[in-house]
């Protein structure tokens, strides 16, 4: 993709993506496996300067480049978190309104233990949005085994989208699952 196309991501289309997975202004984001800002930059522009992006990655050289880009773009809404141990996430619970965690299930070994952890800090009737690209050539799972994975955390799938998104700096068409947290009874 040229460097054309990627402006284009982080200055609108990113902001377009979000918007149809259901993140708004003011709104708290975590975006799980954050690399260098491909989507923490357009959340962070979309949920606005009463809004906040936890941004959340093992690596700590893609985290202070999302830093400096976040610094180029004027956007203090941005929080990163060094993950080292990638089952705990150092939030209060229910407070977060939108959890992104794209391209990243295939490389977690303990799944259950993480999404008992997204389940803690997601607030009811959140939304986490995953997008499995690796389920069956790294999980060696069906769609449908993916979803029932995370549906027994405690979440209900909402919608699937299909749609141009951002994997590896490539603009590709990928399907996007978005599950609703909810309140066991």
């Amino acid at each position: 993709m040229s460097s054309t196309d990627i402006h284009k991501w982080m200055d609108c289309k990113g902001e377009e993506f979000l918007k149809n997975i259901g993140i708004q202004g003011d709104q708290f984001v975590l975006d799980f496996g954050s690399r260098y800002g491909t989507y923490t930059i357009p959340a962070a522009k979309l949920v606005g300067k009463k809004g906040k992006i936890y941004a959340v990655d093992k690596n700590r050289e893609y985290l202070d480049k999302l830093l400096h880009t976040a610094k180029k773009n004027g956007l203090k809404n941005i929080e990163t978190i060094l993950s080292l141990d990638e089952m705990l996430i150092p939030i209060d619970d229910q407070c977060i309104d939108t959890i992104l965690l794209y391209d990243v299930l295939h490389l977690i070994d303990d799944r259950k233990k993480l999404l008992n952890e997204i389940y803690r800090v997601l607030k009811v009737e959140g939304v986490f949005s995953v997008y499995p690209k690796h389920h069956k050539t790294e999980m060696n799972m069906e769609l449908t085994e993916v979803i029932k994975e995370i549906e027994a955390v405690g979440f209900n799938l909402n919608s699937k989208i299909f749609q141009s998104l951002m994997h590896d700096d490539k603009l590709e068409k990928g399907s996007v699952l978005n599950f609703k947290k909810i309140k066991w009874v």
